[in-house]
């Protein structure tokens, strides 16, 4: 198996990270946002995808969804791949008749945190409501006020947990879901990664999804506990502890920046 890209640290020996050896988990197309930021810090950057993100085929039933939108209230995203592979199939020039923006409608839309919502600006759409906090009993929370008799057509992976659609169905919600995605285990880690890992050479491992938690933990097994694991929310954290693995930081904001403040904070 080939050796995964690495990438040095920027800085001086000053630097908060400086001379720390990180691992990044993401998909590879989806690490850069965070691997900036642990460099910028002095971070020395490996990576080591966990899960990998692909394209689902969509179904007859998902494609007659996205035909009706403007029978929809809101049309609800609970990540940035969503909000990709949604538009992706919206505006595939291949589907007949062809479809475009316009379709939208007067749909409103949600977005779980400001990653989604920063996606969806790539799309020169501006998200009608964010949660204060970045997690989907949030998002339910903020949807539920006024859900009775509203329908709502949520964009997902094909797995994940059921509470947004759950809360909303309990508020009085009339709630459709599309599987746009799927999320994938990578089935083995790089050769070298795992010896570094074995051997205690990577100081922090990010952990951003319950998704990668599970994965990591199939890849590495015991070994993760010779690196401190860095979670992204209490969600995740609550998935490493059931996996036996204690988390030696968790962000307070559920985003790629509060992963790296989590790391800087916990030096």
């Amino acid at each position: 198996m080939r050796q995964l890209t690495a990438q040095p640290g920027r800085g001086s020996r000053s630097a908060p990270l400086f001379s720390r050896t990180v691992l990044v988990t993401r998909p590879r197309d989806q690490a850069d946002e965070l691997a900036r930021r642990l460099t910028d810090l002095g971070a020395d950057i490996l990576f080591q995808p966990a899960i990998e993100i692909k394209p689902l085929q969509i179904t007859d039933t998902s494609d007659r969804l996205i035909d009706v939108l403007d029978r929809f209230d809101w049309l609800v995203f609970s990540s940035s791949n969503g909000v990709r592979h949604f538009f992706d199939r919206l505006l595939d020039p291949l589907v007949q008749p062809p479809r475009d923006m316009r379709t939208l409608g007067r749909i409103k839309i949600a977005a779980i945190g400001p990653g989604t919502a920063e996606e969806l600006s790539r799309y020169h759409l501006r998200a009608d409501l964010v949660p204060e906090e970045y997690r989907a009993e949030s998002l339910a929370q903020s949807l539920a006020d006024g859900a009775a008799g509203k329908r709502f057509l949520l964009i997902r992976a094909s797995r994940g947990r059921e509470v947004l659609a759950e809360e909303l169905t309990k508020a009085g919600g009339i709630v459709e879901q599309v599987v746009i995605y799927e999320s994938v285990d990578v089935e083995q880690p790089d050769e070298q990664i795992f010896a570094k890992m074995a051997a205690g050479a990577i100081d922090w491992t990010t952990v951003t999804s319950s998704a990668i938690a599970r994965s990591l933990a199939r890849l590495f097994g015991d070994s993760l506990r010779k690196t401190k694991l860095v979670s992204i929310s209490p969600i995740t954290s609550a998935t490493l502890r059931e996996l036996g693995n204690e988390p030696a930081a968790e962000a307070t904001e559920y985003t790629m920046a509060g992963v790296v403040e989590a790391i800087r904070k916990a030096q």
